[in-house]
């Protein structure tokens, strides 16, 4: 009998025999149980509320991208490739979730010095609340900084992006050390964890920069699917993207006195050489690049002729 019925069962009948007002251990076991499965309800749903985020996102940027003009849209691309490398390269230096180097770092910006890390005290210093457990909460406090550092810098961060970053890394430490199943880590399981050599290992960490959640063809279902209400919603969405892009890119020039119509009259080797001159501020270093460039496609050319 579940415990709530026998609490109900109890305020109905005072000749209840005294057993029924006992919380055995099946009762607890029947609440961990419970308790799991709606974390594991929450975190389905949270996984498909993202995916429907980011395919809404896709939309909405290629939306954009159509209404501007050539230009302004071989420029935003290009930008759009150069924050894709970026997102690479921050991704590579991330620390694998849960593992030593990983928790070391959270160690250290407390405050302590590395080599004392101390996987007992470290449990206990993020044990918010003392119950011997970290909760979903208190363990993805531990990823937050880290997420942080992973998105910093990077243009038109989405806080639904960092979260569930830090849900992820959240899930992969207890499908990792949660050996009773609860959705929760225990002291004991930390420990026993600690102990072990994945403890140790420095394998990447694949983040939301890196997993394809969808193919274009279930964009483009997803598309169809689409009420007008929603795709009227896109639309207007896209419109204020594309102009907040268009600003951008005007403002972009004009920090870096480049002339971008350039792009439209050169090569690929001088386009390159004119988007790493818009990452400096100092115009003679910009103008700089842009001249080795057009010097050595000019010589190039001649020897082109000369042959």
């Amino acid at each position: 009998m579940e415990y709530k019925q026998k609490l109900r069962k109890a305020k109905m009948d005072d000749n209840v025999p005294e057993e029924l007002y006992t919380f055995t251990h099946d009762d607890l076991k029947h609440l961990l149980n419970e308790r799991h499965e709606r974390l594991k309800q929450m975190d389905d749903q949270r996984r498909k509320e993202f995916k429907k985020f980011e395919m809404e996102k896709e939309l909405k940027h290629r939306m954009a991208l159509r209404a501007m003009n050539e230009y302004d849209r071989k420029v935003q691309e290009a930008l759009d490739e150069e924050t894709q490398t970026m997102k690479k390269d921050k991704a590579q230096k991330l620390k694998h979730p849960g593992n030593k180097d990983q928790l070391q770092d959270v160690w250290e910006s407390e405050g302590f010095d590395r080599d004392t890390f101390d996987p007992k005290t470290f449990f206990r210093m993020h044990d918010m609340n003392g119950d011997n457990e970290w909760d979903l909460f208190e363990m993805e406090a531990i990823f937050e900084k880290e997420v942080e550092e992973l998105f910093d810098g990077l243009p038109d961060v989405d806080e639904d992006e960092k979260y569930e970053e830090v849900a992820r890394m959240r899930e992969h430490v207890v499908e990792h050390m949660d050996t009773s199943g609860d959705g929760f880590i225990q002291l004991e399981e930390f420990l026993e964890y600690s102990k072990g050599k994945e403890f140790d290992h420095n394998d990447p960490w694949e983040t939301v920069f890196d997993d394809q959640l969808f193919d274009e063809a279930e964009l483009t279902e997803f598309e169809k699917n689409l009420d007008t209400t929603d795709t009227k919603e896109l639309e207007e969405l896209a419109k204020k993207e594309a102009l907040t892009r268009e600003e951008k890119i005007k403002k972009y020039e004009e920090e870096s006195k480049i002339n971008m119509d350039m792009l439209k009259e050169h090569s690929e080797k001088l386009k390159e050489a004119i988007m790493a001159a818009n990452k400096f501020k100092d115009l003679e270093k910009a103008k700089q690049l842009v001249a080795d460039a057009a010097a050595g496609e000019a010589a190039a050319a001649g020897q082109k002729v000369t042959t």
